[in-house]
């Protein structure tokens, strides 16, 4: 339940900076999920942009 809720609120934080800009689909899959909470993260922190569906293989 903490996991989901850590990810309900990453998700939360990305979209109100970015809007969504990858697949639903990422949720999916439990690997692409880790890589796209990684790379929300680092877009939050600044050190990278929006994360694309390109940038999770989709």
């Amino acid at each position: 339940m903490e996991d989901e809720s850590t990810l309900i609120m990453l998700i939360q934080q990305y979209a109100a900076r970015f809007g969504m800009t990858f697949s639903s689909k990422a949720m999916e899959d439990e690997a692409i999920k880790q890589k796209a909470m990684l790379l929300m993260m680092q877009a939050i922190n600044g050190t990278r942009g929006p994360v694309t569906d390109e940038d999770l293989g989709l």
